[in-house]
Parts: C-alpha cells; structure tokens; sequence
C-alpha cells in the first residue's frame, strides 16, 4: 500500500520550552505540595507597595505644619534646593527598583492566574507602571510650571529625572514573565513523567532527565551523570528539558499516531 506523507503545512508545531522563570515557579509549587507549606507572597508583594509608597512620598511629600522635611523633590524644586531634590529623585528610584524586585520575586512564586493577556502584562509588569506613575507627574509639573523654575536648576533636573526613571523602569521590568498556565504544563508533564523530586543531568550536556533509565543517558558514563534536585540542575546551567523522560515524550507520540492515521487515510487505494 502506497503511503502519502503529510504536508509542511500539516507538521505539528514544535513545542516552546519552558523559560527557566517558569520552571523556578514550578519548582517552588511542587516544593509547596511536598511540604504542605505554603509560601507567603502576601509579605513580599505588601513589602513592594510599601517601598512604591515611601517613593512617592520621597517625591511629592508636602510640608506637614512647622515640619520641613527634607523629603519632597517637587517641594524642594520650587524652593531652588536642587542637591536635595536630586536627592529624592535618586532615593525614590533605589526604591522603585526594589519594590520591582519584591514583586517579581512574588510573581515567580505565585504567578498571576488572569488569562487576559492586558491583565497578564499589567500584572507582570506593575513596576514598570508604577514607575511611570511615580516620576511622570514631576515631569509634567516641570513643563507646566517651567517659568517658576530656575532655567538652569530645571535643566540639570531634567536630565537627572530622565536618566533615573529609564534605569528604574528597565530594572523593573520582568523580562521573563510567569503564569500560572505556563506552570500548570510544567506540573503536568513532571506528574506525566512520573517526576519523584530526583533530577539527573551529564557532565557535557544541557538537559536534564526525571530517569535515570532514560535512552538518551544509555550510553553516558555513570561517573559523569550527575543526579539532585530540579533546582539544582537549573543552577547547573541544564535548563532544557530531555525529549524522552522530561518533557515532550508524550506530544511525540501523538504526532506519531496522528501522521500514522493520515498516512493510511489519505493512501490510495491498492
């Protein structure tokens, strides 16, 4: 019986790994299901709101009655302190960036279950938006208020508020944003695999394996397979996934059977 193979356009697209952010995501979840402790990312994130607060108020802090404090960097604009009010400004970015680092740290714990991609991006991506809302009303006021600021002081300002803002805003980001869709698969595949907690990983390779009886370890000499935990063979530098016993073995499988039947189907009759 003559066979036909199937099209390009008919190729099962290849599956996307897994970034090493979700896998860390992962990790900690199945940590969580081994100990039956769960982790309190509540902490962490109320920490980073905290930190987004004392930025503001290092920005736009009013005097409070007789109290001159030298925290406000739009109030000591308009007082013409402009060492003070670089001052703020830097101060207010250190802790943008650290609340950013609180929240990621947070989100790669326990990523957002939204399936919104807007709502995904928001959510991944807050530090980055709260950085926008903490320095751009400065900005703003700069421009509608230029002719109440010294031209020079408003200058120097300018520059020191742009440079600070970039570098908050890009240390904020989350390059590697988590869900908890993406981790779910993660869990899935290491519950199909039969994942037990042990991780194995060779000397010159960059996979790991959920077995040690896997195919592609067959030939591997036993002094250079390497075995611990999945953390530890991410540290290791062994971020993807084998092919056969930690991932995608059974997505092969159903491609296979899937080509098998259109072959037979679309054969041309003997």
């Amino acid at each position: 019986m003559a066979t036909k193979k199937p099209e390009g356009g008919n190729a099962p697209a290849e599956k996307k790994k897994p970034t090493s952010a979700a896998l860390h995501a992962a990790i900690a979840q199945l940590e969580e299901q081994e100990t039956g402790e769960k982790k309190n990312t509540a902490i962490l994130r109320v920490g980073a709101f905290v930190l987004w607060a004392l930025a503001a108020a290092a920005m736009y802090m009013p005097q409070i009655g007789q109290l001159n404090w030298p925290f406000g960097a739009v109030r000591m604009l308009f007082l013409g302190a402009q060492t003070a009010c670089i001052v703020d400004i830097i101060v207010a970015g250190v802790l943008v960036v650290l609340a950013a680092q609180l929240w990621k740290k947070a989100n790669h714990i326990h990523p957002t279950t939204l399936h919104s991609p807007f709502l995904q991006f928001c959510w991944n991506q807050l530090g980055v938006l709260m950085a926008v809302i903490i320095f751009a009303p400065l900005a703003i006021i700069m421009i509608t208020k230029s002719d109440k600021i010294d031209e020079r002081m408003k200058k120097i300002v300018s520059v020191v508020l742009a440079v600070v803002f970039l570098a908050a805003a890009g240390a904020s980001a989350d390059y590697h944003p988590v869900t908890q869709d993406q981790v779910n698969e993660i869990l899935e595949e290491a519950d199909e695999n039969g994942y037990t907690g042990d991780t194995y990983w060779t000397k010159y390779g960059h996979s790991y394996h959920f077995s040690l009886e896997c195919q592609a370890l067959r030939n591997s000499n036993r002094e250079n397979i390497y075995s611990g935990t999945l953390e530890e063979a991410l540290a290791a530098n062994r971020t993807d996934p084998c092919d056969f016993c930690a991932e995608g073995a059974l997505a092969k499988a159903a491609d296979a059977a899937e080509t098998t039947l259109e072959e037979v189907t679309e054969a041309p009759a003997a």
